[in-house]
C-alpha cells in the first residue's frame, strides 16, 4: 500500500485533527456526502503535502502536456481547506458547488459537486488557459493515478545559489535577528514591519522561515498592517525569485499573499497583484 502523506518536518497544509463525528457535522451542513477515501485520509491526517507530485491528463495545461502539479490535498477547515472553497470560488471567479481540495488560484483541483450531492467526479481548472475538464470519475480513481513525476534534478542549482549579494551582512549594526523579527510581529506596529526586512537571509532555511513567520501574521490582519506586510513579503520574492524554486517555498508565499488579499485593502491588493511576475 502507498503511503500517502508526505509528514515532513513542516506542513503548511497540515490542519487540526479531525474527527469521524466533525466530519458528519460538515457534511450536513453543505448538505452533501464526501468521497469515503477522501474521509478516510482526512482521518489520518487533516491535510498537507503528499508523497506524490502529478496526475496525468491527455489534454495540455498550463503546468505541462501531458500531466498536472498535484503535491497536496485540502483537509477540512476553513483557512487552507476545503471549507474555503466559497470565498475562493468567488475570488477566483470559479463555478458555484465546488470543494476545492487541491490548487494555488490559477490551478485549481475540485470535487465537483454540479450534478450530485455524492460521489462526485473530480474537475480541473486551469485559469491561465482557461481550461475546465474532468481527469475522473471518481475520487478513488483519481488517487489512484497520482504519481511522482521526475523534474530535472536541482540540488546543484540551489547548492550554487548566492544568498549574500540580496541580503544585509549579519555583522550590519542595522542587522536583527529571529528574536527581533518575532518581536515586531508580535508588537503589530505598522511602523515597525519594514523593519523585519534587515533579518539577513543567509540560506534557504533562513527564506524558508521568514516565508512561514510572515505567512502565519498574515491571517487575519488589516489596514496598513497588511500593506505593510505585504510589502515585505514582495520584496523578498522579488529579490529571492531564483531561490524561491521549491514546491513548499512558492506554496508559502501564495499561501500568504491568499491572507494578505483577504484584507480588502485597496494598496496591499495592487501589491499583491505583482506577484504574479515573480510567481
Amino acid at each position: 500500500m502507498r503511503v500517502f502523506w508526505e509528514k515532513p518536518e513542516y506542513d503548511p497544509l497540515r490542519l487540526k485533527d479531525i474527527s469521524e463525528d466533525e466530519i458528519k457535522k460538515v457534511e450536513k451542513k453543505l448538505n452533501l456526502t464526501l468521497p469515503q477515501q477522501y474521509k478516510k485520509l482526512i482521518i489520518q491526517q487533516n491535510g498537507g503535502l503528499i508523497n506524490f507530485n502529478a496526475f496525468p491528463t491527455n489534454q495540455e495545461t498550463s503546468c505541462a502536456d501531458d500531466h498536472i502539479e498535484v503535491d497536496h490535498i485540502r483537509g477540512i477547515e476553513k483557512d487552507l481547506g476545503i471549507l474555503e472553497s466559497e470565498y475562493l470560488i468567488k475570488e477566483w471567479g470559479l463555478p458555484q458547488k465546488l470543494l476545492l481540495i487541491q490548487g494555488d488560484g490559477h490551478n485549481w483541483v475540485a470535487l465537483d459537486y454540479r450534478q450530485t450531492n455524492e460521489n462526485p467526479p473530480v474537475h480541473y481548472f486551469d485559469l491561465e488557459l482557461n481550461n475546465d475538464f474532468k481527469i475522473a470519475d471518481s475520487f478513488d480513481e483519481f488517487l489512484s493515478k497520482l504519481y511522482t513525476h521526475e523534474y530535472e534534478d536541482e540540488t546543484h542549482e540551489y547548492d550554487n545559489l548566492d544568498f549574500d549579494v540580496h541580503t544585509i551582512d549579519p555583522n550590519d549594526p542595522d542587522a536583527i535577528k529571529k528574536e527581533e523579527v518575532e518581536k515586531i510581529l508580535i508588537s503589530k506596529n505598522p511602523l515597525e514591519i519594514h523593519r523585519i526586512s534587515l533579518f539577513p537571509i543567509q540560506s534557504l532555511e533562513d527564506l524558508e522561515w521568514i516565508l512561514h513567520i510572515i505567512k502565519e501574521n498574515s491571517i487575519e490582519i488589516k489596514g496598513d498592517m497588511a500593506f505593510e506586510l505585504a510589502d515585505v513579503l514582495m520584496s523578498i520574492v522579488s529579490s529571492y525569485t531564483h531561490q524561491i524554486k521549491s514546491a513548499n517555498l512558492r506554496k508559502i508565499v501564495r499561501e500568504a499573499a491568499q491572507e494578505l488579499g483577504k484584507s480588502k485593502n485597496e494598496d496591499t491588493e495592487i501589491i499583491l497583484d505583482q506577484f504574479k511576475d515573480f510567481m
